[in-house]
């Protein structure tokens, strides 16, 4: 039976990312622009197949974040409450014992009403997220670990976390947290000439794939005559290329 591999091509993108992830390039900024079907899921998904052992993989889908607390709360939980000892801490303070902290995970809605408050106004609020996401970039820092934090489908993100993801977050990653990777795709990205981390990122902009021995290698066992005009046809559109190669598969031609 015919097989299909994983991915088409995308051959430079995931050695840079494994340069990152290993500490061996000199930045950990990727982004990663495409229209839908360009293959950006697919690309995350080798990028986590295939990222280290030792090296700490955080992915996420904007998709389901809608705030800053979101994200803070997904971080902690998925590397460890216990590695964020400052963080939770810093977190009691604001509540005060209203919320209770036995369970193992930090729920963002605890966050929510750690910056909030009740009756607070927007500059109070605007202190303590600050004070907030310094505690958190205070643990990070201490991990001993490489840490990569992917995020997908970026245009599906609430635009207040856009805006810190790209003023505050970026910014933090080039300037502080050197053991930290970050890889955001989507649709639309962070400008990438932003003044302060544009010029510490790598950005691929993928398009379609029209080389014809990288479809043969991804689909070894259909001939090169099968996949021509199949590739020429859909003008080498990733989505579309691979779901009718999987239908000649299927229609057991070959």
């Amino acid at each position: 039976m015919a097989k299909l591999r994983k991915l088409a091509n995308r051959t430079k993108e995931l050695e840079t990312f494994l340069k990152m992830a290993q500490g061996d390039h000199y930045c950990r900024i990727m982004l990663i622009e495409g229209e839908s079907g360009m293959g950006k899921t697919s690309l995350l998904s080798r990028f986590r197949q295939q990222c280290p052992d030792e090296v700490k993989y955080v992915p996420f889908d904007c998709k389901g974040l809608d705030s800053i607390a979101a994200f803070l709360s997904e971080v902690v939980n998925d590397l460890g409450r216990e590695q964020f000892p400052t963080f939770v801490k810093q977190l009691r303070t604001f509540i005060q014992g209203s919320v209770d902290f036995s369970e193992n995970d930090i729920a963002a809605d605890k966050i929510s009403i750690a910056i909030n408050g009740t009756s607070i106004d927007p500059q109070a609020q605007e202190h303590r997220l600050r004070q907030l996401h310094d505690a958190f970039f205070h643990d990070l820092e201490k991990f001993e670990h490489q840490i990569v934090i992917t995020l997908d489908t970026y245009q599906m993100a609430s635009k207040s976390l856009q805006d810190w993801i790209e003023s505050t977050w970026l910014r933090t990653v080039e300037r502080r947290l050197k053991n930290v990777v970050i890889v955001i795709a989507g649709q639309i990205i962070p400008n990438i000439n932003n003044s302060v981390w544009g010029h510490e990122c790598e950005h691929f902009k993928l398009t379609p794939i029209d080389d014809l021995k990288a479809w043969c290698e991804f689909c070894s066992d259909l001939p090169d005559h099968a996949i021509k005009p199949i590739l020429i046809g859909l003008k080498g559109h990733p989505k579309s290329v691979h779901e009718m190669l999987l239908a000649v598969i299927n229609s057991g031609q070959y």
